[in-house]
């Protein structure tokens, strides 16, 4: 019974020997196969991706838009002095109109007690 169970034991060891060696061997592989590890590991201008693999730098070129709001501008001040001469307009001849304007003759006929 002894020897038995003892070669089982030594199965059991044996088994899980290969098994670490294995995932070992395994380990290693994936780690050589990687390219890069850090931005060091590839060369100028190149960078390391999330995929352990050496990328160019992107080129980005930024366009720098100038707005011209001189004639925009213009256009609202000239809109703007237009609307007050309107107004104005308006409030002068309100004041000028014969017919709003009250005299001492068309006084109510009523008194105060």
């Amino acid at each position: 019974m002894k020897l038995l169970l003892n070669n089982r034991s030594e199965a059991l060891t044996i088994i899980m020997v290969t098994l670490i060696i294995v995932v070992f061997i395994g380990w290693l592989i994936n780690l050589k196969s990687k390219e890069c590890r850090s931005n060091s590991d590839c060369g100028p201008e190149r960078y390391c991706g999330s995929d352990f693999a050496c990328h160019q730098i992107p080129i980005i070129e930024k366009t720098i838009v100038k707005n011209n709001l001189i004639i925009p501008s213009i256009i609202l001040g000239i809109a703007i002095i237009a609307a007050a001469l309107i107004i104005k307009r308006e409030k002068i001849s309100f004041r000028k109109n014969p017919h709003i304007e009250t005299s001492n003759t068309q006084k109510s006929h009523f008194k105060m007690p």
